[in-house]
């Protein structure tokens, strides 16, 4: 099994890797800084130049002891600061006619060199290379050698230079870092502590002050899960009540009936009981289907299983599917539409949607009344919608319809889920649910708009 990564782990990991950075930068900066000057040859002409200042007087036995001095003197401080592997520096006077008047132990027995040799990048002595430089004055000429230095030494130098410097700095930072962390994390634990704490039933708002304002949206998002918990729990609820009561009515029937049909005098009274234990059977039927399609509806990721579809023939197969209720209730239906309609969308949603506005107005509206089912497509905008000329329903009903089993005053059959399974079909597509007057005021006209998603 797999640890669990820590926080102050992670953070020291990091910390680590940002010292490496920052040392590599800093050794780049300073092995830049050494390339430069040796380019433009800043501390040799510095060197030099303070050299033929001090020769300027100078006799020759002088000068050359004066070059000597310098340097033992140089080479002394080179080997001072500690560098392994640094080598000599080597110097070379002449006179302004060439002539040679002083030569390193590393350059005895060589002809002095010319101007043209101390002047180039990389002047060879013996097969060493050098870094040559020369400074001419109107009496002296003289020649400093600095051995290349590779870059392989530089860097170990370099780094030899700042490792001091960074092993003391890590943990005068690790520290006090490793300590805000511990104290900083406090408030999680504290939060860690009082969800273990709770019972699965307590949804109450923790209320918890974590006293960061970094730490505050996360105990703002765990009291708002607690809260849309706590509002599904509650209508969870509220659906196992009012199923109950729903079931109970036809369930109570469908006993009379039954009671009624094991007593029947005659076989008249025994097709009546008969009669009454299928309508009993067809509305519990009716109620536990409604509940299945809004349980499938409000599965998680269920409008991910979304198709291309000609919605106009979807709506015409509905119409087909339910003309022979209209016609025993003595009604008519039509559909206005574009020929086609191509879309993608989730279709046991449309289908819903359909099955149930159709219902609703056919279930509604008095023998003869008109029944139009409506699509449009315009603007990137589906809008599917149902109008009757029925009894309509009242503004003040609206607002509250598509509430699960919610029914009006003048409520026909149903068991009021219909508009609810609507609704949350509706949002499955990303769309909204509508209720408006039908025409001239009169009737219902119900529908719902969703974004195109072309097919």
């Amino acid at each position: 099994m797999l640890s669990q990564a820590s926080l102050q782990g992670r953070l020291l990991r990091v910390l680590l890797v940002a010292f490496g950075l920052v040392t590599g930068v800093l050794i780049t900066l300073d092995y830049l800084a050494f390339k430069s000057g040796i380019s433009e040859r800043v501390a040799q002409r510095s060197a030099a130049e303070g050299l033929v200042e001090a020769l300027a007087d100078a006799d020759e036995q002088v000068a050359a002891a004066i070059v000597r001095a310098t340097e033992l003197q140089f080479n002394r401080s080179r080997r001072a600061a500690g560098l392994p592997d640094i080598e000599d520096l080597a110097f070379q006077l002449q006179t302004a006619d060439g002539r040679l008047v002083y030569a390193s132990a590393a350059l005895q027995g060589l002809a002095p060199l010319s101007p043209e040799q101390a002047h180039q990048d990389v002047a060879l002595v013996r097969g060493r290379p050098y870094w040559p430089w020369q400074h001419e004055s109107a009496r002296w000429r003289v020649t400093l050698l600095e051995p290349v230095v590779q870059d392989s030494l530089l860097l170990r130098w370099l780094g030899g230079g700042l490792l001091p410097s960074i092993l003391v700095a890590i943990p005068l930072l690790l520290l006090p870092l490793w300590w805000a962390v511990r104290t900083g994390l406090a408030p999680l634990r504290r939060l860690v502590e009082a969800l273990a704490g709770r019972d699965a039933s307590t949804l109450t708002p923790l209320q918890l002050d974590l006293r960061y304002a970094e730490l505050q949206p996360i105990v703002g998002a765990i009291d708002g899960l607690l809260a849309r918990a706590r509002r599904h729990v509650e209508r969870e609820r509220a659906l196992t009540h009012n199923t109950a009561h729903e079931l109970r009515t036809p369930l109570a029937v469908v006993a009379a009936q039954a009671h009624a049909l094991a007593v029947a005098p005659d076989a008249e009274a025994a097709d009546l009981a008969r009669q009454g234990i299928q309508r009993g059977v067809q509305r519990s039927s009716h109620l536990v289907e409604q509940l299945l399609t809004l349980a499938r509806l409000e599965t998680p990721g269920a409008a991910q299983a979304a198709e291309s579809v000609d919605l106009v023939a979807v709506c015409r197969q509905h119409l087909i599917d339910l003309t022979p209720l209209a016609d025993t209730r003595g009604m008519e239906m039509a559909l206005v539409s574009p020929e086609h309609v191509q879309a993608r969308v989730f279709l046991p949603a449309v289908h819903s949607i359909l099955d149930n506005l159709l219902r609703n107005a056919l279930n509604h509206c008095s023998p003869g009344a008109q029944v139009e089912m409506r699509l449009q497509h315009e603007d990137g905008q589906l809008c599917l919608e149902v109008v009757d000329d029925g009894p309509g329903m009242p503004a003040e009903e609206r607002a509250h319809a598509f509430e699960r089993f919610y029914r009006g005053q003048a409520a026909g059959p149903g068991s009021g889920l219909g508009l609810a399974i609507v609704s949350e079909a509706a949002r499955l597509l990303g769309g909204r649910v509508f209720l408006a007057d039908g025409e001239g005021t009169r009737g219902l006209r119900a529908g719902v708009v969703w974004p195109d998603r072309p097919g």
